[in-house]
């Protein structure tokens, strides 16, 4: 069969399967067009990651579907839009996974396309329609010192870019399943252009869809599902992490309808030329050098030799690939279609079988027998007439298929290819699991978790498991489904009989910080039943008083969330939280249908919100604004990301002015303001660069002295400044280290007059975070006025906790978010900790003015839920602050603190934590003025955190590598 034969099959067969799809006939109208407020509901493609809107453009055939966002758009990753955001078959509605694909130029988001035009065109008589993206001149923003800037070949100044114009075509053909993207770069200026690379950075999300990336160029150095990081920042990585490659597909999960997306160039593969680039957790990069070299692999010196090369005056340069969408979620969706049109397959050669039972979910991994290099990946089917089959088109050869099931070994069956022919591979049989019958599963009320941990030999199971083995550094991935947790909240989702491997377990019963665990073990045999007692959990505190509430949460509408809303709220509510902040990255959560699904509308409240996420360097923020929370935000379901505001290209000032006079918020909230690592500048964490400073926020020095005076810059309405957020992440998920240095940057803050409220969440994208942990108890009855839900964030009134319970505190009578007087400088202190015996308690400290008053050691191994009542009385100098912390010691080492506490907090319900909670301040009026005068600073807790410059040891590791190449030319030169 020859290679024209060989496509003409797989499209065929890919028409029949789109065909097949759900949902009603596919038309057959060719289109390209701006949607408008009277077609948006026609043309949104709808689906949990869908951010297309009015105002976005719409490019459809018969089969296939994209929305490119206008180049107006400022959001999140680039300071312009003109990139594809959502994708999607014709004939179906609500599938989009795909998050974004935009462009890369010279390895470095310091070099801006920056997109300004945009038309659509249709020629229905010979069958296409496409939407042209255009820049008559790039722009860039070289690093912020001469040295950096002097031995930074990525980003020349915005002078050498004069003349370049970049053009971008998505095209679509009538009956075909992918879009043609075609780039094109063009020097009409008089001197050479140093552009020396183009690619695309292709969003998936952390919690999301994997990352296949293959090579029919070079089959055994095809990589698959294992990656190697790359910190664009270290250029010395580059050659062993950035791999070469012809394709890359990224299935779609198994919690949403099933699609597949996948990028390939064959035109390039017909040349034998390869793609570079690299996967991490969140993206894959996919570059090609515009002098398109022959190289089989990369390595640094060739890195450094790219870097010389530039488009020559009048010429210009083009760069073709296509993304191609097909309707099942697996990798051989798209290799079926892809190997024939490259030329790896003729598509008369593979492999078929099936698994039994056939409603059993198994992932065929197919390998070269002798490289062992993956080759492709069959998930198979459920239902259907199809159900429990697997088919793959495969060139001849010699292969090792991998079977991955949930609750089972994985096994290898070798199987031949003959040319011409598929192989039937032997039906693989699975046997029984044992059973566990949890109905009901809790007594009383019935929400709750349940957490499966293997004893002795028995690993822990994996309940949803995504069968890929997606690794970055041999390390797995973070997933959106697989999860060792059973959820409960008394619905009929509730998961009364649960599948499970023979084996010997503990069950551990949680329901929150307010009730006590309780534990089981089983041990299981193959098809057994075992039915398991309710589970009683007793409350260890009275907290009615308060509302638990969790104030950044993740969930669908996030591009590295794949956890469906409805999953959320289930999580949520099996921990007691009644209040969640939704804050989904750029783009509004509709909670709505989730509520009524599951009928909780009486049992939690959904906040609209988002986290505002800047991520991108721009002439506004060189280092990015980090990332913010903001409520309420109305969803608005026509609109671009539903309404969420822009994140680029604007200063924190001007931001938080925008969100406060358009958006109507009430509450603003600095999220993670710094990271884990001391000293590390974080685009996300805005207190380790301040946006222009590129470096961190001093909090040993007053708030008006050196870079730190940067927060207190007025933005463009003459009023709003970067300090003015309503609270700050104290606690962002299970971090110690980042809790122990942004508490310091708190406390320097409220010694100097900034009242900002502190705050506990769990920042939850996947089921491998806790949901609720770490929390807030706000004073305030969750079904009360949200506006006094807001207020009583906004003035402090809560206390965050991962654990421990912080029931009462008060100061003369007033408590957290209050001022009272203190005649004589005479403070009476009374407080109540309490925690369930499963939660550790080390020590209570109390503070005045950030640094430790009194310390009160205590045995965390306690059973009583009360582990401290205490009334004291304060002599205090002058008005300040009192705050009250709970759990660990402050100083303590995580890995050394987890150690020492064996037990159900560390192992089961809350692992990687550090039990801490804290409380907001009650401000002391001591002169009776009527007001509470700022201390000023003194001797805070806990180390300064320090800052290395991040470009020193790259500008080094440059200078011997350009060194050594202007030595290469010089002898070239002088050999001729």
């Amino acid at each position: 069969m020859d290679l024209r034969r060989g496509v003409e099959l797989v499209l065929s067969l890919v028409a029949g399967l789109l065909a097949a799809g759900p949902g009603v006939a596919a038309p057959a109208t060719l289109r390209a067009e701006q949607i408008q407020p009277e077609t948006a509901a026609q043309l949104q493609i709808g689906g949990p990651d869908a951010i297309g809107g009015v105002g976005d453009w719409y490019l459809a055939n018969d089969v296939v579907e994209v929305i490119v966002d206008d180049p107006s758009r400022r959001n999140a990753t680039l300071n312009h839009g003109g990139t594809l955001v959502d994708a999607g078959l014709r004939d179906r509605r609500g599938e989009d996974q795909f998050a974004r694909l935009f462009p890369l130029a010279n390895m470095d988001q310091n070099v801006f396309i920056d997109y300004d035009q945009i038309r659509a065109e249709v020629d229905e008589a010979a069958g296409w329609a496409r939407l042209v993206v255009s820049s008559d001149r790039l722009d860039s923003l070289p690093k912020s010192t001469a040295l950096a800037r002097l031995f930074d070949p990525m980003v020349p100044e915005a002078e050498a870019l004069v003349g370049l114009r970049v053009e971008t075509e998505y095209t679509v053909l009538r009956g075909e399943s992918f879009i043609h993207i075609t780039t094109t770069l063009n020097n009409g200026g008089l001197r050479p252009v140093p552009i020396f690379a183009y690619g695309d950075v292709w969003m998936r999300g952390g919690h999301g869809m994997r990352s296949f990336v293959g090579n029919t160029v070079k089959a055994k150095r095809t990589v698959g599902f294992h990656h190697k990081s790359f910190d664009r920042n270290n250029v010395l990585a580059a050659g062993d992490a950035m791999v070469p490659f012809t394709h890359v597909v990224v299935p779609g999960v198994q919690q949403f309808p099933p699609i597949t997306y996948a990028l390939f160039a064959p035109e390039r593969a017909a040349r034998r030329l390869v793609n570079f680039g690299v996967t991490s957790q969140h993206v894959t990069f996919i570059n090609a050098f515009t002098f398109d070299p022959d190289w089989a692999r990369l390595s640094l010196w060739r890195i450094a030799q790219a870097t010389q090369e530039s488009i020559p005056p009048g010429e210009s340069w083009t760069y073709r690939r296509r993304l191609l969408i097909t309707p099942h979620n697996d990798v051989a969706s798209a290799t079926d279609v892809i190997f024939p049109l490259v030329g790896y397959a003729d598509g008369s050669s593979g492999i078929r079988g099936r698994v039994s039972p056939r409603d059993r979910l198994v992932a065929v991994h197919v390998r070269l027998a002798e490289e062992g290099a993956p080759v492709t990946q069959i998930l198979t089917r459920t239902r259907g007439p199809a159900a429990g089959e697997f088919h793959a088109v495969l060139p001849p050869g010699d292969y090792v298929l991998e079977f991955r099931s949930a609750h089972e070994p994985v096994r290898d069956v070798p199987v031949t290819v003959d040319s011409g022919s598929f192989a039937n591979v032997p039906t693989q049989s699975f046997g029984d699991p044992g059973w566990l019958i949890l109905d009901p599963a809790f007594a009383g009320e019935r929400a709750g978790r349940v957490i499966v941990a293997g004893l002795g030999e028995t690993p822990d199971p994996i309940f949803q498991p995504e069968l890929l083995d997606f690794r970055v550094d041999d390390v797995r991935a973070s997933s959106g489904s697989a999860t060792r947790d059973l959820i409960f909240t008394g619905g009929p989702d509730d998961p009364h009989r649960v599948a499970l491997a023979p084996g010997h377990y503990r069950l551990t019963a949680t329901r929150g910080p307010e009730h006590d665990i309780a534990q089981r073990e089983v041990n299981l045999l193959a098809g057994d039943e075992v039915r398991v007692d309710p589970f009683d959990l007793r409350r260890v505190a009275d907290l009615s008083a308060f509302t638990a509430a969790d104030l950044h949460v993740h969930a669908q509408a996030s591009d590295d969330s794949a956890v469906p809303n409805t999953e959320v709220l289930r999580r949520m509510l099996a921990e007691g939280i009644q209040v969640l902040v939704s804050s989904d990255h750029e783009n509004l959560g509709d909670f709505g249908p989730a509520l009524d699904a599951l009928g909780v509308r009486e049992r939690i409240r959904v906040i609209g919100g988002v986290e505002v996420t800047s991520s991108a360097p721009s002439p506004a923020a060189p280092w990015t604004i980090g990332h913010s929370n903001t409520w309420p935000v109305a969803y608005r379901e026509n609109a671009h990301r539903n309404g969420a505001p822009p994140s680029q290209d604007i200063g924190l000032a001007d931001l938080y002015s925008l969100l406060r006079r358009d958006l109507d918020v009430r509450v603003v909230q600095l999220n993670h303001p710094r990271d884990a690592e001391p000293g590390k500048i974080d685009q996300g964490a805005f207190f380790t660069h301040l946006a222009t400073a590129g470096v961190g926020f001093d909090p040993d020095r007053p708030i008006a002295e050196g870079s730190n005076a940067l927060l207190l810059e007025v933005g463009s309405d003459g009023e709003t400044r970067p300090i003015d957020f309503d609270a700050m992440e104290l606690m962002n998920g299970s971090s110690w280290e980042q809790y122990l240095q942004v508490r310091r940057d708190w406390y320097s803050l409220l010694s100097q007059g900034f009242r900002r409220t502190a705050t506990a969440n769990s920042d939850t994208h996947g089921p491998d975070q806790v949901a609720g942990y770490p929390r807030n108890y706000v004073a305030v009855d969750f079904r009360d006025d949200p506006v006094r839900f807001d207020q009583a964030v906004r003035e402090g009134r809560l206390f965050g906790s991962n654990g421990p319970l912080i029931v009462s505190f008060s100061v003369n009578g007033g408590r957290a978010g209050d001022t009272v007087e203190a005649p004589d400088g005479r403070a009476n202190v009374q407080f109540a900790i309490a925690a369930a015996p499963w939660v550790p308690v080390d020590e209570v400290r109390l503070l005045v003015n950030g640094r430790v008053e009194s310390r009160y050691p205590l045995d965390p191994h306690d059973p009583n839920a009360l582990r401290l009542l205490e009334n004291l009385e304060l002599q205090l100098e002058g008005d300040a602050f009192v705050t009250l912390e709970a759990g660990a010691p402050a100083g303590v080492d995580t890995a050394a603190w987890i150690a020492s506490h064996p037990g159900p907090y560390t192992e089961a319900v809350a692992p990687g934590f550090v039990a801490t909670a804290f409380s907001n301040p009650v401000f002391v009026d001591m002169d009776r003025n009527g007001r509470f005068d700022p201390p000023g600073l003194g001797a805070l807790p806990g180390p300064s955190p320090g800052r290395v410059p991040a470009w020193l040891w790259l500008a080094l590791a440059w200078i011997a590598l350009v060194t050594l190449l202007w030595l290469r030319r010089w002898t070239r030169a002088r050999a001729v």
